[in-house]
């Protein structure tokens, strides 16, 4: 479509020229958009921040998420043992973990005063509330652009920028992240996304099945989407178990042998009939299956 000069005739019909009419109502839009592309490079900072608030939740959520391998007492390990291991725990626990059934964005949410939000900033906390850690499958690449993902347990496509990663990950790869949903057709990854190889597909699916049928011992009608709201930390719990270095994926065995011993999951009740335990299945690996953490790339729109 031809690009309307400013004093042609508004597209509206009004009869008005285009600068008196609808040029500034698109220019007002336009700079609200840029705004919110950009806010979130500036509200997630506050938000950590404001983490210190739930201090005495952070001890137990650490061990939580990490399955008992990091304490107080460790946490100087994490940066040097795992991929940004702290931003990956504090983004975590900022969105994912429960205290007496709010996450601490929730609460942070129900009172703002001392956060020093903008207009871009309270109107992306509107949106934020759901943000959950789980896996999606890659489906298409943008090249230099992003990529659409679609959540392991759902059917909807999702667009995400992310021009860099799109370098890196393949369709049918596996990414396990936030996203933050930002405008109207814009998705962002926040902090670090584990970026799994397709081979871990059939793992990470009888991994979670275990860990919802056990879910299910008390909530008899708890699906994926309550697993992932109550118990998003196993999936770093898999990520942890990942071989590293084109190591074989037998570790990945033993995960889901050990995961299923430990939840005592009968496996009839998981549909695989009770003359026989399922054996996993793992196919060769010519690559890392999880050699790398990925992050965002840095502002996509910059101030103009």
């Amino acid at each position: 479509m031809a690009k309307v000069g400013r004093n042609d005739p508004c597209p509206c019909g009004s009869g008005k020229k285009y600068k008196q009419c609808h040029s500034p109502i698109e220019a007002a839009e336009a700079s609200a958009e840029r705004a919110l592309r950009q806010a979130p490079d500036t509200l997630l900072p506050k938000l950590l921040d404001a983490v210190a608030r739930f201090a005495d939740a952070l001890p137990p959520a650490l061990d939580l998420f990490w399955n008992g391998k990091y304490h107080v007492h460790t946490v100087q390990e994490l940066d040097e043992d795992e991929d940004r291991g702290s931003e990956r725990f504090l983004t975590w626990f900022l969105f994912d973990h429960l205290i007496d059934g709010q996450t601490p964005f929730v609460r942070l949410a129900a009172d703002t005063v001392d956060l020093d939000l903008s207009e871009a900033e309270t109107a992306l906390m509107a949106q934020w509330a759901d943000i959950r850690l789980q896996p999606y499958i890659i489906e298409d690449l943008i090249k230099g652009q992003g990529f659409t993902v679609r959540p392991l347990w759902g059917d909807t496509s999702i667009p995400v920028e992310d021009h860099a990663a799109t370098k890196r990950v393949e369709a049918g790869d596996l990414l396990i992240m936030h996203i933050l949903p930002v405008t109207t057709d814009t998705n962002f990854i926040t902090g670090a996304a584990a970026h799994l190889s397709a081979d871990t597909l059939d793992p990470l699916r009888e991994f979670a099945a275990l860990h919802l049928a056990d879910l299910q011992r008390s909530q008899p009608d708890a699906t994926y989407a309550d697993l992932i709201c109550n118990r998003s930390h196993v999936f770093n719990h898999f990520v942890m178990a990942l071989p590293r270095d084109g190591k074989e994926l037998s570790k990945l065995d033993e995960l889901v042998v050990h995961t299923r011993a430990m939840l005592n999951v009968a496996t009839d009740s998981m549909g695989f009939g009770k003359a026989e335990a399922p054996q996993l299945a793992v196919p060769a690996v010519t690559e890392p299956v999880a050699s790398e953490v990925l992050e965002r790339s840095e502002p996509q729109t910059k101030p103009s």
